[in-house]
């Protein structure tokens, strides 16, 4: 039976599908169902052991923060009989889904297959494709 649900959302539209799906189906079942929003923090890159470093990104912003949760709201909006916590974290997204499900034992994971990251696999996106290997429950992933 499924009782928590966890999704992972980025604004993607392959995400928003996923929230959808992990949305109808906290209706049916009266799971609970958390959006997890996910800021990545800048990532530092070495160049060298004398060179210095390269920062990656920019850090998130109250304007990032605020666009995160406005976003959730929107989601939450479309089925208002189902619970849904909203969460806005700052982190490595995947690894962040992961320890979010753990911590809440989530029975169910939704992700998106592709994010708006850069850095996406052929095909399943990078994020997915480590939840899908690392998280502790079932992982559902929508293209």
């Amino acid at each position: 039976m499924v009782h928590n649900i966890l999704v992972g959302v980025d604004g993607s539209p392959a995400a928003r599908l996923a929230a959808r799906f992990a949305l109808s189906l906290g209706e049916q079942t009266h799971a609970k169902v958390t959006l997890l929003f996910v800021l990545q923090p800048p990532q530092v890159i070495p160049l060298g052991p004398l060179s210095g470093y390269a920062v990656t990104g920019n850090a998130s912003s109250e304007a990032d923060i605020k666009r995160a949760h406005l976003m959730l709201d929107e989601m939450a909006q479309e089925r208002p009989g189902v619970a849904v916590e909203k969460r806005v974290e700052v982190g490595s997204p995947a690894d962040t889904i992961c320890e979010v499900a753990a911590h809440q034992t989530a029975d169910l994971i939704v992700v998106g297959a592709r994010g708006l990251g850069a850095g996406t696999r052929w095909l399943l996106g990078s994020v997915s494709d480590r939840v899908v290997h690392h998280a502790h429950c079932p992982v559902t992933v929508f293209r």
